[in-house]
């Protein structure tokens, strides 16, 4: 998924499930932050591998992009969209009572949607082209021969390895129904809106522009939100800790859930 599901969807559906509007964007945040947290060097951990390319290092499949984006199915590292896995980290979240243990696992939850039938380990099963898998030098970790296409919400597209037809507004509309469910627990809320919120997204989730969808999405939670950029340099000068805690104990609980899995295939 990208941001205008991550950040400005999460915030909205927040907002719609009762949480006040500074936890809303908090949750939001670190639903998106997961994506932009790339060094760490600071830190001492990281949520996103560098662009730049050290997503090929089998460390960081190991310690961010699997678990951080691609949380494997129950039998295998193969990602299943909602899995009991996903679902159960997202429940453990809610249980911190933290916003950004929340918002960390809502967006391991809703990757589960865009990134289902990848693993998050550089091997053949995600080989689309057998051809760009010899010559490519970017690894074949998860969607990357395929670009953005599955996480694009207004992309119909069909995966090379199957010859399925995928609309990824199917799956961003079953995605946005299980994060709304959990903001609903999360703030114990009795009122539901999901018929109603379900055909503004369906509208939504049709519009070709990117900037406009984020648009439409502002608008949804009834609140004119600030840019995420503008959001992001604030939430990071005074939630970072929290965040960077919240980021260990997601970590903690993905590598104690995959334990007792086989180990990966080798490149």
């Amino acid at each position: 998924m990208q941001k205008d599901v991550h950040f400005y969807m999460t915030f909205a559906l927040a907002i719609r499930a009762g949480i006040d509007m500074h936890e809303a964007a908090q949750i939001a945040w670190a639903d998106q932050f997961t994506d932009d947290c790339t060094s760490a060097k600071i830190h001492g951990i990281q949520t996103q591998a560098d662009l730049i390319g050290n997503w090929g290092d089998k460390q960081i499949q190991h310690s961010v992009i699997m678990p951080f984006h691609f949380v494997p199915g129950v039998d295998s590292w193969i990602v299943t969209p909602g899995s009991i896995r996903v679902q159960e980290l997202v429940k453990s979240a809610i249980n911190d009572e933290d916003v950004f243990s929340l918002g960390i696992a809502l967006h391991a939850l809703q990757d589960s949607f865009s990134h289902q039938n990848f693993t998050g380990w550089n091997e053949k099963h995600n080989a689309c082209y057998p051809w760009y898998y010899i010559q490519s030098p970017i690894p074949n970790i998860g969607h990357a021969e395929l670009r953005v296409i599955p996480d694009v919400v207004n992309y119909v597209w069909t995966d090379p390895r199957t010859g399925d037809v995928i609309d990824n507004k199917e799956r961003a509309l079953t995605c946005a129904s299980l994060t709304y469910f959990f903001l609903m627990q999360f703030n114990h809320a009795q009122r539901v809106h999901g018929p109603q919120i379900t055909e503004q997204l369906t509208e939504i989730f049709k519009i070709k522009s990117y900037d406009e969808r984020k648009e439409k999405l502002r608008l949804l939670s009834g609140f004119d939100i600030s840019d995420y950029k503008l959001i992001s340099g604030d939430m990071q000068k005074k939630g970072m800790g929290r965040f960077i805690a919240a980021a260990r104990r997601h970590l903690s609980r993905v590598m104690k859930s995959v334990e007792n899995l086989e180990p990966p295939k080798a490149d």
